[in-house]
C-alpha cells in the first residue's frame, strides 16, 4: 500500500521544477507510505513512490524496472496473485530480485503490453514507463477502490493517488469546476472523472490513461458486469454456495502479508462473515475492531460485535464514543477526506482506523456487500416495483402532486414509484435536497439544471431497457456512491493512519459472480442480501444474520446536527466570509439550515452536511495544500 505521483512528457531530462513538484505531491502524501520513498528519472518522465511496507517489507523498495531495464513500474495497492504471475514469468525467462507483488507488473506489460491489467487480480493504482515506446501508463482497478488523480497542463501530464498531492504541486490551474460542484451539492460526493477542479480529472475504475507522441488518450480496460441472471430453475442455495466459495477465495488471498493485520468488524452480516471465513484459516487468534456511538443507542452494534469476537476467539478492540462529548476535528476531516464528501461514517471509520493502527498494518472489511447483493432500503423499494403492476402506475399519476407534502421518506417513496426510468429512481431515493435556481450565484448559475442526472446517465444509458428495477438500483449503486463516495473515504481515512484495508466483497470475481445472481435472490420479499444470508448458515448464529441492517452512525446523524446547530454547523456556514458565497446566496443557506433544524429531516440534514464539507475544503484545506 503506497502513494504515488509523477510528471510525463517533460519534453527532455525532468527539470529542478518538475523535480521539486514530485518532491512536494511525495512529501504531500507521507501518510500512505511512511515506510519508505523512491524516484525514477528518464527523459520524459519523473516518477515517485511512497510506501507502506505490507510484502517483502526489506525488498520490496519502489520503482521497480524489469530485467530488460526498459520498463519502469509504480504502484499503489496490493497484487494478490503475483505469486502465480512470479512463476509465470519465471517459467518463460523473466528473473526477479524480490517477493515484493508491485515487481510483477513491469515484467507482466513487457509480456502483454496494454492488456496486462487483465491478468491482475488486487485493487491498484499504477503508473509504468516504457523507454522502448516513450510511452507512460498509468492503470486503476476494476473496481476504483484505489484512487488515481491527473491534470494535463501545457506538454505535461501531473498524477498523484490524492487531490491535495495535485495541488501541492503547484503545476495544475485550479479554477473550479461548477457542473462537478453543482453534481455534488445533490449527490454528496464528486462523480465519475469528475473533482472540485475543471483542470484536474480521476481516472475512472477500469480505465486506464496512456501518453505516447505527445497526446494522451483514456481507455476503458474493464466494464462492470450488467445484470446478466443465470438459469431460473436452480435455487437460492445454489447461487448461495457459488457466492461462499467466490467469497473464501476472495478472503483466502487477501491473508496474504508480511506484516500485522486484523479484521473491522461492525457486528454485521458482512464484516461478521468475513470474519468467519478469516478465523479457521490462521493459527492465531483474529484480531478484530469496532467502534459505537453512544448516540445511535440500540444502533450502536458494539455487543453485537463482542460477541462474535468472543464467539471466533478474537483478540478483540474496541471503543464507544460520543459525537456531543468527542467534538471531531472537522478540519482535520476536511483534510484527510482530501476531496469532498458528504457523509458523517467517515468519522466512525476514522476513528475505527485508528484504533486498529495502533495494533495492525492491514485489515479485512465487509464493505460493498449491499451494494452488491441489495442490502438497502432503496433496494427494497425497487424490489417492490418491480413485483408490483398497480403501485407503481398509481405513483406515476399522484407521485409529483403529493410527494412534496409527505415526510422525507415517504416522499422518496413515492417519487421512487413514480419514476420512469433507473436515473431518476436513483436519484429519488438518495439525492439531497437543492438550493433552488435564485440562490445560485457567479459560476454555479451558469451551470444548467441536471449536473447530478446527467452523471447518472453515463452509467445508466449503458442499461437495457428491459432490465429490472432493482437489478438497475444495483448497477448504478457500485459505479456511483459506492467508488465516489464510500471507497473515497474509506481509502483516506485508513491511510490517513498508515493503515490497507482490504474489500473481499470487491474481488472482481466475486462482484462477476454476484451479477449472475437473480433479483429475487437479492431482495426476497422484505428479506435484503437474501443469498448471503443463506450463504452464512452454519457460519454464524441466526440472530447476526438476520438483524436488522444499522447504517453506521447513520441513527446518531439527526442527534449530532441538533447539538451542532450554534456550534459549528452555524460558525462555518453563516461566516460573512464563507468562500461558498461565491456561488451560493448566505441568506438561503441561513434559511435551509433553520428549516432542517425543523423538520429533523436526514435528507436535509445531509445536505447541509455537504455545504460544510465543501466550505471547510474551499476555506482551509485548499490554502492548505496550495502552501505545501
Amino acid at each position: 500500500m503506497c502513494g504515488i505521483c509523477g510528471v510525463i512528457g517533460t519534453g527532455g531530462v525532468p527539470s529542478p521544477a518538475d523535480e521539486a513538484a514530485v518532491l512536494r505531491m511525495s512529501s504531500a502524501m507521507v501518510h500512505r507510505g511512511p515506510d519508505d520513498h523512491g524516484e525514477f528519472r528518464a527523459p520524459g518522465v519523473l516518477l515517485g513512490a511512497r510506501r507502506l511496507s505490507i510484502i517483502d517489507v526489506d525488498g520490496g523498495h519502489q520503482p521497480f524496472t524489469d530485467d530488460s531495464g526498459r520498463v519502469t513500474a509504480v504502484q499503489n495497492g496490493e497484487i494478490y496473485n503475483h505469486d502465480e504471475l512470479r512463476h509465470q514469468l519465471e517459467g518463460v525467462g523473466h528473473r526477479f530480485t524480490s517477493r515484493c507483488d508491485t515487481e510483477v507488473i513491469p515484467h507482466l506489460y513487457r509480456r502483454h503490453g496494454l492488456d496486462f491489467a487483465h491478468r491482475l487480480r488486487g485493487m491498484f493504482a499504477i503508473a509504468l514507463w516504457d523507454d522502448d515506446h516513450d510511452r507512460a501508463v498509468l492503470v486503476r482497478d476494476r473496481m476504483g477502490i484505489k484512487p488515481l488523480y491527473y491534470a494535463r497542463v501545457a506538454d505535461r501530464l501531473v498524477f498523484a493517488s490524492e487531490l491535495k498531492c495535485i495541488v501541492s504541486s503547484g503545476l495544475a490551474p485550479l479554477d473550479l469546476d461548477f457542473e462537478a460542484i453543482s453534481a455534488y451539492l445533490e449527490l454528496g460526493f464528486f462523480p465519475g472523472a469528475r473533482t472540485p477542479f475543471a483542470n484536474v480529472s480521476k481516472l475512472p475504475a477500469g480505465h486506464r490513461l496512456v501518453v505516447e507522441g505527445g497526446r494522451h488518450r483514456v481507455e476503458q480496460w474493464w466494464e462492470y458486469p450488467l445484470p446478466s441472471p443465470g438459469p431460473t430453475g436452480p435455487g437460492v442455495r445454489h447461487y448461495a454456495e457459488g457466492l461462499l466459495e467466490e467469497l473464501d477465495e476472495a478472503v483466502r488471498l487477501r491473508l496474504m502479508s508480511d506484516v500485522p493485520f486484523g479484521a473491522m468488524l461492525s457486528g454485521g452480516l458482512d464484516s461478521s462473515l468475513v470474519v468467519a471465513l478469516m478465523a479457521p484459516r490462521l493459527a492465531d487468534p483474529v484480531k478484530t475492531f469496532s467502534v459505537g456511538f453512544t448516540e445511535d443507542h440500540d444502533g450502536n452494534e458494539l455487543p453485537v460485535a463482542r460477541r462474535v469476537a468472543e464467539m471466533f476467539g478474537c483478540d478483540h478492540h474496541e471503543v464507544e464514543m460520543s459525537m456531543t462529548t468527542d467534538t471531531p476535528d472537522f478540519p482535520a476531516l476536511a483534510w484527510h477526506l482530501d476531496e469532498p464528501v458528504a457523509d458523517l461514517s467517515a468519522l466512525g471509520f476514522f476513528a475505527l482506523c485508528g484504533i486498529a493502527s495502533k495494533e495492525v498494518t492491514m485489515a479485512l472489511s465487509g464493505q460493498g456487500a449491499d451494494e452488491l447483493l441489495g442490502g438497502y432500503r432503496k433496494h427494497r423499494m425497487a424490489a417492490f416495483t418491480d413485483r408490483s403492476r398497480v403501485l407503481p402506475r398509481l405513483g406515476g399519476l399522484v407521485g409529483g402532486r403529493v410527494a412534496g407534502a409527505l415526510p422525507d421518506t415517504w416522499g422518496r417513496v413515492v417519487q421512487s414509484l413514480a419514476a420512469g426510468d433507473p436515473g431518476s429512481r436513483v436519484l429519488a431515493m438518495s439525492a439531497l435536497p437543492t438550493f433552488g435556481r435564485e440562490a445560485l450565484t457567479g459560476g454555479l448559475a451558469a451551470v444548467p439544471p441536471g449536473a447530478a442526472r446527467r452523471a447518472v446517465e453515463t452509467h445508466a444509458s449503458r442499461l437495457p431497457r428491459t432490465v429490472g428495477a432493482l437489478p438497475a438500483t444495483l448497477y448504478l449503486d457500485a459505479q456511483l456512491a459506492l467508488v465516489d463516495s464510500m471507497l473515497h473515504y474509506f481509502d483516506r481515512m485508513s491511510m490517513a493512519h498508515s493503515l490497507e484495508v482490504r474489500v473481499p466483497f470487491l474481488d472482481h470475481r466475486v462482484v462477476e459472480y454476484c451479477a449472475t445472481i437473480p433479483a429475487r435472490f437479492k431482495v426476497h420479499g422484505s428479506v435484503t442480501k437474501y443469498a448471503l444470508k443463506v450463504a452464512a448458515e452454519g457460519l454464524l448464529p441466526p440472530d447476526v444474520i438476520h438483524r436488522r441492517k444499522v447504517g453506521f452512525f447513520r441513527q446518531a446523524t439527526g442527534r449530532w446536527f441538533a447539538s451542532q446547530v450554534g456550534g459549528v454547523l452555524e460558525e462555518v456556514l453563516l461566516d460573512p466570509g464563507a468562500r461558498y458565497t461565491r456561488f451560493l446566496d448566505r441568506s438561503a443557506v441561513q434559511g435551509a439550515l433553520r428549516a432542517a433544524q425543523a423538520s429533523g429531516e436526514e435528507s436535509a440534514q445531509r445536505g447541509l452536511i455537504a455545504l460544510l464539507v465543501l466550505e471547510l475544503w474551499l476555506s482551509q484545506c485548499l490554502p492548505r495544500a496550495s502552501a505545501t
